[in-house]
């Protein structure tokens, strides 16, 4: 949803109004939960999918007619996937989907509430975006409010009434990656991590390293005054992720044992077994245990060969999805 959201954004930044599809409601056996969404752009393509097969093309040509209007309306259609029209269209479900169409126009209210979801996730803050409509069918009278930390489920929440809908959609960031460091092999950790779905977060002390133009994958871009404290403001807990790829053995220490101190799912450094040992020789000598130091990962990634910064990227995150998925 991270990555939806965020190309929901890149067509309000360049003024684009289109159609946004949700499936708000289901039953039966039908392709796709509530939540689903979709984006319906003017030229036809899309973004997202509600389904495949019937209920695609519904909101295609449902909104491509929309957009011609250019009145800026929304409306609740419902599609009954009975297994004939399931069949007619090569799928094999019953049940049906309310699907809602609104027309998102790029200095309209519900841009404005995208744009504060999108920052809210990157800031790795829960939030639920709440949409009242006035009518049943043909809706008008929309009012969008954003509230932070009331994420309770994860499913949308629909209700309807004789005076209209209101539909309550919870986004939840997903897990936080803490990169420490931003030299080459933190450059393609951070842009392959974004792909999968971590939040990435990069730390550095060198604001010429650090810096969204470098990293524009990243959800945050960190300029330390300096490694030691490192964790001290940031809300790590049991979902989350730490990389220690700093630009020196002692830098990687410090990181090291400040990351030991929190609550981190995953804790990985790069280096040798050598400096390895090293480093977890200085950490036993100031008090950290060995079921400390067992927390860590090292060498980071999986055996795989990797050379390259590029290489070892991959193998850093092929880590990350094995812990990710309890496979570990």
């Amino acid at each position: 949803m991270k990555a939806f959201v965020r190309s929901i954004c890149e067509l309000i930044g360049q003024n684009e109004t289109f159609v946004m599809a949700t499936v708000v409601e289901s039953s039966g056996s039908t392709p796709r939960s509530s939540g689903a969404k979709m984006v319906v752009r003017g030229d036809g393509s899309i973004l997202g999918t509600v389904g495949g097969g019937l209920v695609e093309a519904r909101a295609c040509q449902d909104g491509l007619t929309m957009l011609s209007a250019g009145d800026g309306t929304a409306s609740l259609t419902f599609v009954d996937m009975t297994q004939e029209l399931a069949a007619n269209s090569d799928m094999i479900c019953g049940g049906g989907l309310s699907v809602l169409l609104e027309v998102i126009e790029p200095d309209g209210p519900c841009a404005v509430a995208y744009l504060e979801v999108n920052e809210l996730l990157r800031r790795g803050i829960r939030s639920s975006l709440v949409s009242t409509f006035e009518g049943v069918t043909s809706l008008c009278g929309v009012e969008y409010q954003v509230l932070r930390d009331e994420a309770d489920g994860d499913t949308p929440v629909f209700e309807k009434n004789s005076n209209g809908i209101r539909i309550s959609e919870p986004f939840i960031p997903p897990a936080s990656l803490y990169i420490f460091g931003a030299g080459h092999v933190s450059l393609f950790t951070a842009r392959t991590a974004a792909m999968i779905g971590f939040r990435t977060v990069v730390l550095d002390d060198r604001e010429d390293f650090a810096n969204t133009e470098r990293f524009p994958e990243a959800d945050e871009v960190v300029v330390l005054p300096g490694f030691a404290g490192c964790c001290d403001a940031l809300c790590m807990d049991e979902n989350s992720y730490v990389i220690i790829v700093t630009r020196g053995h002692m830098h990687d220490r410090t990181v090291l044992a400040e990351a030991l101190r929190t609550k981190a799912r995953y804790v990985g450094m790069i280096g040798s077994k050598k400096k390895r040992d090293k480093i977890y020789e200085s950490l036993l000598a100031d008090g950290f245990t060995q079921q400390d130091i067992d927390r860590c990962h090292c060498p980071i990634g999986l055996t795989i060969g990797a050379q390259t910064p590029e290489e070892i990227a991959v193998s850093i995150c092929g880590e990350l999805i094995q812990v990710r998925s309890g496979a570990a």
